[in-house]
């Protein structure tokens, strides 16, 4: 919270560059309230982003389409995320006592972005400061989205000054503020753990339930609030942003819930790990997998996420599989919405006891957990 009271103190200078100065250097103005932001809060980030994004441009404006380049560049910058991500999880690692540095998971995933765009000719010609605006665009540097350089190009071309844009900006972001006090601290992280807190040994299944349950709704909406914030802040500058979430928990199967649930990492996913696997190996199921792992270690390198990552690759590809096979085309409205319910109750339990691999700390707490859902013990 207190790096988002930063941000939100930060977004003052930041407007009034956006909207005051000539039209050629608004943009740029938020870039450098951004530079200055990371400075202020952690220098070596600053440091990583800046010697990352300066290998990633300029590899690239040498080596533009050559596969060379997207190789060098993507062992390089996956290197560098899995070192900070394996070591910060080691208990002897260099940086055990450090944060990662801030929004790396975000702007790595950016600059791959960027260029395998690049080497599949949709971005070309852009200028070293446009480049950097977009990686230092602070709404969404810490939380996301992972906004596209194509889609952010074409907002600021767009951009101009709406009364009804920065109104809607002020309301996402007082959303976005409601759902983290609100529901994910005080109801959530408050209210529902005391209760879990207070059952007894007798209530061991019903407290790991809901164990579960607190997880996965703070989670939501800690992020979902975050993200809320990220899009209004961008709105007030006149930037539409990506959106993030889309009811997760209303999704009637778990490929739809992951249409819904942190949008531009899963489309992300998609698309530069889905579909080139799918292409290769004509195997949809290892491409599922496959892509559902990297969404996994993307949060963090460690075996808790690894087995979430495959136990949500298994459901989609499950998922997938069933649908091919049963199609049912229900004529009767009744019978429609009976099978939607249950459908969204099934997948809201899958992703809720889902959320037990986590949770914890360690594997094979996590395992304790599952035992106690599953009454072993």
């Amino acid at each position: 919270m207190e790096e988002l009271s930063i941000i939100i103190f930060a977004t003052l200078p930041a407007l009034l560059g956006c909207w005051l100065l000539p039209e050629n250097y608004q943009i740029k103005a938020v870039g450098l309230v951004s530079f200055f932001l990371l400075a202020y809060l952690d220098a070596v980030s600053l440091a990583v982003l800046l010697a990352t994004s300066i290998f990633t441009y300029y590899t690239l404006h040498r080596l533009t389409k050559e596969k060379v380049a997207i190789l060098v560049i993507g062992t390089i910058l996956a290197v560098i995320f899995l070192f900070f991500k394996v070591d910060f999880a080691s208990s002897h690692g260099f940086i055990r006592n450090r944060a990662l540095p801030l929004g790396m998971s975000y702007y790595i995933f950016r600059q791959l972005h960027f260029c395998l765009e690049v080497y599949k000719g949709d971005i070309r010609d852009v200028k070293f400061a446009n480049f950097m605006s977009y990686l230092l665009f602070f709404p969404v540097f810490l939380v996301g989205p992972i906004n596209r350089y194509p889609e952010w190009e074409r907002e600021i071309r767009r951009r101009r000054w709406d009364t009804d844009v920065f109104s809607s900006g002020l309301e996402r972001i007082l959303f976005g503020y409601v759902k983290i006090v609100l529901l994910g601290n005080y109801l959530i992280s408050n209210g529902l753990y005391k209760f879990i807190f207070n059952l007894g040994a007798e209530h061991k299944w019903l407290a790991s339930y809901l164990d579960c349950l607190r997880y996965a709704a703070n989670s939501y909406f800690q992020f979902a609030g975050y993200s809320d914030i990220a899009i209004g802040i961008s709105l007030l500058m006149g930037i539409r942003i990506v959106e993030n979430f889309n009811f997760p928990f209303l999704a009637t199967n778990i490929n739809d819930f992951w249409k819904r649930w942190h949008i531009s990492l899963s489309q992300w996913c998609r698309d530069y790990i889905f579909l080139p696997i799918a292409s290769y190996t004509r195997m949809p199921i290892i491409a599922i997998v496959s892509s559902m792992l990297v969404l996994g270690l993307w949060h963090e390198v460690s075996m808790r996420y690894v087995v979430w990552g495959i136990f949500h690759g298994l459901g989609i590809a499950a998922w997938q599989v069933f649908d091919k096979k049963f199609q049912f085309d229900f004529k009767n409205r009744s019978t429609q919405m009976l099978w939607r319910g249950a459908s969204v109750i099934l997948t809201f339990n899958f992703v809720v006891i889902s959320f037990a691999w986590i949770k914890e700390d360690s594997f094979s707490e996590a395992l304790e957990v599952f035992k106690a859902l599953l009454f072993i013990a």
